[in-house]
């Protein structure tokens, strides 16, 4: 059965959508998807049995319970959740969060990270990387600050116009990635790339709000149209549990390793 690469529009449906899995992708353990509440549809459960997830909001606010204990999120907030426990999505308003899982033979706690206390002030989570014309703020939101097996979950956001994920690297033998984009303006839109050999690439495509790519081999570099930034969630699955829970690891494309990838 042929299998996706891109996902379009992943936002166009309400309530708890699990789009992309490895039934009907290039995953192999990666499940990912929205949660897209509101007054008209406030409350969304969902439980992955034997695996971890984690949730990240985009967009609105709303409370995630899991197991009695109630976390309050809003914009770039993140919570990691325990394998298998239930949990319990709601809004009095409305919420747009990205949802991930994996399998995993660990059990860690389910832990909350605030965006604006935790993550845009540190040094460490939060990395200016690059210059013109490829310069992108990256947080990490889900990584080594939170104890967990194999998925870490962050935001990446660019200049109008410039160039993500740059240079091209690679990291097929240890993870696969999800790139789901979001605010982008319309009728602006990006480039994404997808290679192993550029003169026969595996995938190029324009990309725009709300689409998804699902990255598990080849170079994944990607690059906004003039006037308009490229911004997106990923969330990168290490293909063992407790190994590669950091950005680094990559390999890049020979020819451009004098460039920092900021990926440390």
């Amino acid at each position: 059965m042929q299998k996706n690469w891109l996902f379009r529009n992943t936002a166009s449906q309400k309530g708890r959508v699990i789009a992309m899995t490895p039934q009907n992708s290039e995953f192999k353990f990666l499940s990912c998807g929205r949660i897209i509440l509101d007054k008209e549809v406030p409350k969304a459960s969902g439980v992955n049995e034997g695996a971890e997830t984690t949730l990240l909001c985009l967009h609105g606010s709303g409370s995630v319970n899991v197991g009695g204990n109630s976390y309050t999120l809003s914009r770039f907030d993140g919570v990691y959740i325990s394998r298998g426990a239930t949990f319990e999505v709601a809004t009095e308003d409305s919420v747009d969060i990205v949802e991930a899982s994996c399998p995993t033979g660990k059990i860690h706690p389910t832990q909350f990270v605030n965006f604006q206390k935790d993550v845009e002030s540190s040094d460490s989570l939060t990395l200016h990387v690059g210059a013109e014309p490829y310069y992108r703020d990256i947080h990490k939101v889900i990584a080594e600050n939170v104890e967990g097996s194999r998925i870490l979950m962050g935001v990446t956001m660019s200049k109008s116009g410039n160039w993500t994920s740059w240079p091209p690297h690679e990291h097929a033998s240890s993870r696969e990635e999800l790139y789901l984009f979001f605010d982008i303006p319309k009728p602006g839109f990006g480039t994404q790339f997808i290679y192993t050999n550029l003169e026969n690439p595996e995938f190029v495509m324009p990309v725009y709000e709300d689409d998804a790519v699902t990255i598990v081999k080849g170079y994944h570099p990607n690059v906004a149209s003039p006037g308009y930034p490229i911004n997106f969630c990923w969330a990168l699955c290490s293909l063992e549990d407790d190994t590669w829970r950091t950005l680094g690891g990559v390999n890049v494309q020979p020819g451009f390793e004098a460039m920092p990838t900021g990926l440390r």
